[in-house]
């Protein structure tokens, strides 16, 4: 490929305790060196853009708070590559991750863009930061080869498609949707976009279980949505939106129901719910507890029935949120 065929561009906002790895991580690349790298600071109040200026890299300071995908956006623009690579802030590439890259557009013209994945384990090994990472992890892995998604932590996609459908949608507060919904896009325009594992980033973001249920939550109601009025009938949906996942997001709660209904209910419904909900998710909490350890094993059944709970939350606040009027535009995270 000729000078300046890959452009990585790097959102950011409050990222000063990722940032350095993550440009590190792209900076030390193996293979080729025709790349070029843009961090767009959205309105960081923090150290990051400081931070930033420490590595030969280009910093475009946005005049407001566009969240991710604005900020994605205006770090196209000012892209010279003919191939857009989207990395997190708290993401840190693995060394070849460019390399591949390349080589995936120039033996598969016939795709406009590929979605990567999160390495098995994260940088931090909290409960919380290894469950939430694999349970991320997991679900992309069970997608089809060619999937009907994108996904803004890390992917790639040929500059001249991301232009033609005008990039990422700038209605959703911080980063959220925006780009399920560029993939929904993509999909219904005719592009192909590939589901590529070989492309793996290490997530450093640390996670407290505040945090992770608020993301479950809020993704949720906005998946939902996205789901319902815009979803591509195709046959390439993620790994998430497999039937188990919905009979998961029934048995969560109603076990939980089941639960606070002792002792007049008593304590056995609840109990065999339970039951049933860790029996047909044994594939998940044995592939946590080979990829992540044994003492993620027994945790991993609350967090995850847990998750769900919050999930199933979150679906029904989406359809309340659909049934009141407020649409994708909304600007809420709770409904």
């Amino acid at each position: 490929m000729g000078e300046r065929e890959i452009s990585v561009i790097v959102p950011m906002h409050n990222a000063e305790a990722t940032i350095e790895r993550a440009l590190r991580s792209i900076l030390e690349q193996k293979g080729g060196k025709n790349f070029e790298v843009i961090v767009a600071d959205d309105q960081s109040s923090d150290q990051s853009p400081e931070l930033v200026k420490k590595f030969p890299v280009r910093l475009i300071p946005l005049p407001r708070n566009l969240g991710a995908g604005g900020a994605r956006n205006q770090g196209a623009k000012a892209a010279n590559g003919k191939i857009l690579v989207f990395v997190d802030a708290d993401v840190c590439l693995e060394p070849d991750a460019l390399l591949q890259i390349e080589n995936f557009f120039d033996r598969h013209p016939e795709f406009a863009g590929l979605a990567g994945n999160y390495t098995a384990l994260p940088a931090d090994r909290n409960l919380c930061s290894v469950y939430h990472n694999f349970f991320t992890v997991y679900h992309h892995d069970l997608s089809r080869e060619e999937i009907e998604w994108f996904w803004g932590a890390l992917s790639a996609i040929r500059k001249e498609v991301f232009e033609k459908l005008s990039g990422f949608s700038e209605q959703y507060p911080g980063a959220s949707a925006e780009d399920l919904e560029l993939g929904y896009r993509l999909s219904e325009a005719g592009y192909k976009i590939r589901y590529f594992p070989e492309l793996r980033g290490t997530h450093a973001r640390k996670f407290q279980l505040g945090d992770m249920l608020y993301n479950d939550y809020h993704k949720s109601v906005l998946g939902i949505k996205l789901y319902l009025k815009r979803k591509p009938r195709g046959i390439h949906p993620h790994g998430f939106s497999r039937p188990l996942n919905g009979i998961n997001l029934m048995l969560a709660p109603l076990s939980l129901l089941a639960l606070l209904a002792w002792p007049w209910a008593g304590v056995l419904p609840g109990l065999l719910l339970l039951l049933i909900f860790f029996g047909i998710n044994s594939r998940f909490y044995r592939q946590i507890r080979r990829k992540a350890g044994f003492q993620y094993f027994f945790p991993a059944f609350f967090l995850h029935w847990l998750s769900f709970n919050v999930i199933a939350g979150g679906v029904i606040a989406g359809l309340i949120g659909l049934l009141l009027g407020k649409g994708l535009e909304s600007r809420s995270r709770w409904i």
